[in-house]
């Protein structure tokens, strides 16, 4: 699969793909579904050759993902004549394939979401009745109706299993900080930004998120202050914390937190995420 670096190299490369379905995946090494999704998008690649399959770090390009656009990972982007056609955000496989057995043009595959080996020729046959039938699924031959039910149960386990993988992230992140393992509900307590025209959305260590209002001429400081009183207000403890963006990815801290909001362009709305 190839990896484009930047905006250029992905506008030449939409540009040579003519009439062909061009698939580009927008991931993250952070990421984990980017990383369950990956060999499942290389073994397409290998089926579908007459598609072409790229990815793009949006850490290393953060101007594709700017350009499309793209702020959730992974992102998979359709394109066809080079103008987007669809896109699936989240490691949704089902759709992923459907897009594939629309845009794609001649590609042979059968049924919701699954891909079938070979070439059209490959379901000809002197009898009549060997051909797949066009119509009602339970029309169709034997194996693809056996290919579609495999196609279905195994999107329905990669779906299954992203959750579990979230679920343990989540626990293991809620472990880490302390937040469980009492048995007893703790009221989580918020305490309030100084004011302003300015919201900034902090998602905490446990995965919850916060929001405070502040100036413009506010510093990250003073946001750093206000997620520590609100580490503190929950029994959280988490010295030498730090404040990060992912779009573009910039972490604030030392010297960085004497920016005003304004200098650090995250005015009039921003996101921030504690990093432990």
């Amino acid at each position: 699969m190839k990896n484009i670096g930047s905006q250029a190299e992905l506008t030449r490369q939409l540009s040579s793909a003519g009439s062909r379905l061009v698939v580009v995946d927008f991931f993250a090494t952070w990421c984990g579904p980017c990383k369950t999704l990956a060999p499942i998008l290389d073994g397409l690649e290998r089926k579908h050759t007459s598609t072409i399959f790229a990815k793009v770090d949006v850490d290393q390009a953060q101007d594709c993902a700017k350009q499309y656009s793209v702020s959730s990972m992974p992102t998979i982007l359709f394109f066809k004549n080079k103008s987007e056609v669809g896109r699936v955000v989240g490691a949704d496989v089902g759709k992923i394939q459907s897009f594939i057995k629309t845009y794609e043009g001649g590609s042979s595959f059968s049924g919701s979401g699954q891909t079938l080996g070979g070439s059209s020729a490959s379901f000809s046959s002197s009898s009549p009745s060997s051909r797949p039938t066009k119509g009602r699924v339970d029309d169709a031959p034997y194996y693809m109706r056996l290919w579609t039910a495999v196609g279905h149960l195994s999107s329905g386990i990669l779906s299954f299993c992203a959750r579990c993988l979230h679920s343990v992230a989540t626990v293991a992140t809620s472990a880490k900080t302390g937040l469980i393992g009492d048995s007893t509900h703790k009221e989580i307590k918020t305490v309030e930004g100084p004011g302003g025209s300015c919201q900034i959305q902090v998602r905490m260590l446990d995965g919850s998120s916060i929001r405070g209002d502040f100036e413009p001429t506010h510093t990250l400081q003073q946001v750093h202050d206000f997620v520590q009183a609100n580490l503190h207000a929950r029994g959280v403890k988490a010295p030498g914390f730090t404040l990060m963006t992912n779009f573009p990815k910039t972490v604030y801290k030392d010297g960085n937190l004497q920016q005003t909001l304004e200098e650090a362009k995250l005015t009039p709305r921003a996101q921030l995420i504690v990093m432990a």
